[in-house]
């Protein structure tokens, strides 16, 4: 997706739980490769990651045509491992205005009301907008959210939650605490609407940060665009960010508005980074014996991370393709780093052996997007890794 609207999904946060039980233990089969080359051919992989990032460096220049506004549909997705009946947890259109340079986003709360598709029973409860998505599939859904905000999409943006968690860690945002963060309602008198606000004065948040005179690299982007799902190009994208970062519109907030459909009345609540834990911790504090045993907040961490992680390795030894594991890119629920990026390895690499007899050039990209990341990072074992396959791809190409 976009770099400053990108923070802005974020708020895919808000999807639910990570929902991993089922699986046992595997013990993971030796690291599957594709062997490199004896002797890698490290200046024609250097053309192919030089001619990779120069792809993002290329300034552009996007006509706007007539129409002063782009609409943006961001959903936070609840993305479960098997990708079954999706719901939109995190609803918020972005209205770009280019004839004055603001933006205004507009948040419907995931309970509101919505028809859905006929041709099942449903219970009385069931008819909110968040289930038009996971029971119509999403374009049913993004037609009920437009119909509330009133707007149709241009682009429509989706994160699940593995891709919330990765964009965490790119903007170095603790990962847990900001994810309790945006899920959070119970707190709150109104509930889901306060929480649909929390999100949104986020996105406010990230996106001044993002559009600051600092601003961020082209292979930064790149990285938070490969998080999200989206049919906004990236070098639409690219013009667009260096469009506002010109309009100074860090220095002008208030030129960032928020509003809610349907309406209630909200607070401004700031996440704060630096004392998250203690932020958190006060929200569960007055909770404290109210909360059922499922809710993400009661639940053992250690146990939901052992179950992730054993998926992930039942995933890899089974002879099932694991595309959906590398799209939906589950190994960034994992905290433990070590662990994630094996994982992230393995699965890249089984995959690689699925994608490279029929779409050798995207084979290509997926390992050189993985060498950038990894650069970015600064891991330099895994970037050499990286770098082996790709010698296989460049010389079996």
């Amino acid at each position: 997706m976009k770099a400053w609207i990108l923070p802005l999904l974020l708020l895919a946060t808000v999807t639910g739980t990570v929902l991993v039980g089922g699986f046992l233990f595997v013990k993971p089969l030796p690291n599957p490769s594709l062997e490199a080359a004896e002797s890698p051919a490290w200046d024609a992989v250097a053309e192919v990651i030089d001619a990779r990032r120069a792809e993002f460096e290329v300034a552009s220049v996007i006509p706007f045509g007539s129409d002063t506004q782009i609409n943006i549909l961001a959903l936070g997705i609840d993305s479960r491992k098997e990708g079954q009946e999706q719901h939109c947890d995190a609803i918020h259109m972005l209205t770009l205005d280019v004839s004055d340079w603001s933006i205004r986003i507009t948040s419907v709360p995931r309970g509101t009301y919505s028809p859905l598709p006929p041709g099942r029973d449903y219970a009385d409860s069931d008819y909110y907008v968040s289930n038009a998505c996971a029971f119509g599939g999403l374009e049913y859904g993004v037609n009920q959210i437009e119909r509330i905000v009133g707007v149709q999409a241009d682009y429509v943006a989706t994160v699940g939650f593995s891709q919330a968690l990765g964009i965490f860690r790119v903007l170095e945002l603790p990962t847990t605490d900001t994810l309790q963060w945006l899920r959070h309602r119970q707190s709150y008198a109104i509930g889901d609407p306060q929480r649909s606000h929390n999100q949104a004065v986020f996105m406010k948040d990230m996106a001044l940060r993002l559009l600051s005179q600092d601003g961020i690299s082209s292979v930064l982007m790149h990285i938070l665009y490969s998080l999200v799902d989206t049919d906004l190009d990236f070098k639409t994208l690219q013009a667009l960010y260096s469009a506002y970062r010109a309009s100074d519109i860090a220095s002008r907030p208030d030129d960032i508005s928020l509003i809610m459909k349907p309406y209630f009345a909200t607070q401004d609540y700031h996440f704060d980074p630096a004392n998250a834990s203690a932020q958190i911790d006060t929200l569960i504090a007055s909770l404290q014996g109210r909360l059922p045993d499922q809710d993400l907040s009661n639940q053992n961490l250690d146990e939901l991370q052992a179950e992730l992680e054993a998926y992930l390795r039942a995933s890899l030894a089974s002879s099932a393709s694991v595309k959906h594991v590398y799209i939906e890119q589950l190994w960034r629920q994992l905290e433990d780093e070590d662990v994630r990026e094996e994982l992230h390895f393995r699965v890249m690499e089984k995959y690689l052996r699925e994608l490279q007899a029929i779409d050798h050039d995207q084979a290509v990209e997926v390992v050189s997007d993985y060498i950038l990341e990894k650069q970015f990072y600064g891991l330099i074992d895994w970037e050499e890794k990286g770098r082996d396959l790709l010698v296989t791809l460049v010389g079996s190409g």
